[in-house]
């Protein structure tokens, strides 16, 4: 099978591994073996400090119920905290402070290496001095294509085994090919001790998954956490296909989840080219089982609905209340379709018709009523019949045996008047009168009592922006039948769309464009919001959406100029919504504000529109 090589991380390895150069600075002799085994040393020396130092700080903190204790980091390292800090004497006592830039320089590139998540270039800024100006992102940019939480780059273990691991292969003369044997060897990693007393190995399975993946993309799979590779084959075992010789040299573990997305590609006809397709939403359901613990902070969207049977999403415009809401009902209508007894491979080929006919999409607005949704009158020549409304007509739609989920999304349910609207509903769906159902005030065209009676699978999900009022004013039988989940500004979110965005238009003529996309956006977005936030006649309410923000790819677009593009973006979208927001402010008061939000946002408050 080729060997597919991330293109950075091969000039890393020809840089660093295989010459004793720098990628990241204009060092000649960095990557020498003396300043690795130096490296090892100063880790396993600050290892011990770091641990000592942060546990009597946590409970220090859990004590007093505050943070007043500071918490110690690989940034402390790289910013020379460390070095110049008493705590930690035994560092400064030693040599490593005659060797403070090349042990920094040497560990920025391993936490380089587990940030190199894409082949996307950025500008980086971070840490001024050290970096070319264009290298792949990571201190800025979530990991989009990893599975889990974020690879945090904190863990000190991670980085002594890259050290350890440049130094076994410079000794051995090897390249890529020898850091990927080294990282499938399992008697090396076991040998990885901090010290000669220690029972156990260094933690290392995330970054063992990630240099794998930079080893080759296309036969591993961009998947950090360890647990999530054994989830996904336990769930997905019905998938995996007799092993071949190409893949000889992998794990079990990588071998079946090469074979598992190979099958995925074939069920749905390569619609998914994706090197990890597990994370698709229509995926993800069949095996992300994650959500288990009976706490609302720790439950998923998903768990909460099935729990509670009904859901309000509310927040400020634009946070993706709608989007979020189709994707917890097909959350739920997937898992439910895993729980019958078929096999995973029919489950994900019935998905997308399942979807069709479960998710029910109701765009409410104000001139909607109750007789459009429950039950009302209308004058048919000289006489008046009754008519059934969305709703009823729904619940005669569905058949008796149908086991699947249906979900009843309610778009924008702040436009109307829910309550009256809802009606019997509110009583219909407790969980005591799901089985018997309401007796409606009216009776059919053949005089019989009309009954509202609500499947015990059926769900709501309603949609409520929360800027004209605050949720202490929703009427409190709506607040006691429904769990409320806050939608809101999200930095991650805003991160995954422009993401997607750019990776659709890298492959358009101006490549170049895309790769040079700002990571200083971001920041100023949220920047923006923060000034939002703490203004006193706004507040959270009234935070600038995500969705807002992303548009400034497809601005982009039609300028082919970044900064055009967020001037733009400000003009169309941000400062009318700002003056909207304004409307009871004074003038100076109004300009004050708009000219902090435009600081925030990144442009020159003198700088022309």
């Amino acid at each position: 099978m080729a060997n597919n090589i991330n293109p950075s991380f091969k000039e890393y390895v020809d840089s660093c591994v295989s010459k004793d150069g720098s990628l990241l600075t204009t060092e000649q002799d960095l990557f020498t073996i003396k300043n690795l085994d130096l490296t090892a040393s100063f880790l396993k020396a600050i290892k011990p400090l770091f641990d000592a130092k942060n546990k009597a700080a946590r409970k220090k903190n859990k004590e007093a119920g505050k943070n007043i204790e500071k918490i110690w980091s690989i940034g402390d390292i790289f910013c020379g905290n460390v070095f110049d800090d008493d705590s930690f004497k035994d560092i400064k006592d030693k040599a490593y402070n005659n060797y403070k830039e090349v042990i920094i320089q040497i560990l920025l590139h391993c936490n380089w290496l587990m940030y190199l998540c894409s082949d996307r270039q950025h500008k980086q800024l971070t840490i001024e001095g050290y970096y070319k100006d264009y290298i792949d992102t990571y201190f800025n940019e979530k990991i989009a294509w990893a599975i889990g939480p974020t690879f945090s780059g904190t863990s000190l273990d991670a980085m002594l085994f890259i050290v350890e691991l440049t130094i076994a292969v410079k000794e051995n003369k090897g390249a890529v090919k020898e850091i990927e044997n080294k990282c499938n060897d399992d008697a090396w990693k076991k040998g990885l001790k901090w010290n000669e007393n220690d029972i156990n190995s260094i933690s290392s399975e995330a970054i063992v998954n990630i240099l794998l993946y930079l080893c080759d993309s296309e036969i591993y799979l961009p998947i950090p956490a360890q647990n999530k590779k054994e989830l996904i084959r336990e769930k997905l075992r019905s998938l995996a296909t007799p092993q071949t010789e190409s893949l000889e040299g992998m794990s079990d573990i990588d071998k079946d989840l090469w074979t598992i997305r190979e099958s995925l590609r074939k069920i749905r006809n390569q619609k998914y080219p994706d090197a990890n397709p597990f994370w698709l939403h229509d995926i993800r359901p069949f095996w992300d089982e994650s959500v288990e613990n009976l706490s609302k902070d720790t439950l998923s969207d998903e768990t909460l609905l099935e729990y509670k049977k009904a859901m309000v999403l509310y927040g400020p415009p634009g946070t993706s209340k709608s989007y979020q809401a189709r994707r917890i009902a097909e959350s739920v209508i997937a898992k439910a379709l895993r729980q019958q007894d078929i096999k995973i491979k029919d489950c994900i080929e019935q998905l997308q018709d399942a979807l069709n006919s479960h998710v029910h999409i109701l765009q409410m607005h104000p001139n909607y009523t109750y007789d459009d949704f429950i039950v009302g009158k209308s004058i048919k020549g000289n006489s008046i019949e009754i008519q059934k409304g969305y709703l009823l007509t729904l619940l005669d739609s569905i058949k008796p045996d149908d086991t699947l989920p249906h979900v009843v999304i309610l778009d924008e349910i702040n436009r109307v008047d829910i309550s009256r609207i809802l009606g019997e509903l509110f009583t219909a769906m407790e969980p005591g009168y799901r089985e018997k159902g309401v007796e409606l005030p009216v009776k059919d065209n053949k005089n019989e009592p009309i009954i509202l009676k609500i499947p015990k699978n059926m769900y709501f999900i309603g949609t409520m922006n929360m800027i004209d009022f605050s949720l202490e004013q929703v009427d409190f039988a709506l607040r006691r039948r429904f769990v409320w989940q806050l939608s809101t500004y999200d930095e991650g979110r805003l991160n995954e769309i422009i993401s997607e965005k750019l990776k659709e238009k890298e492959s358009s003529s101006n490549e170049q464009l895309w790769r040079d996309f700002p990571d200083s956006f971001i920041n100023n977005c949220t920047a923006l919001n923060n000034e939002i936030e703490w203004e006193s006649n706004l507040g959270k309410n009234y935070l600038i959406g995500h969705a807002f923000f992303a548009e400034i790819v497809d601005i982009c677009e039609k300028t082919q100029s970044w900064l055009d593009a967020i001037i733009i973006l400000w003009n169309i979208s941000i400062l009318p919504t700002l003056e909207a927001y304004c409307g009871t402010m004074d003038s100076n008061s109004k300009d004050g504000f708009i000219n902090k939000c435009k600081k925030a946002f990144g442009i020159n408050t003198n700088q022309k529109e």
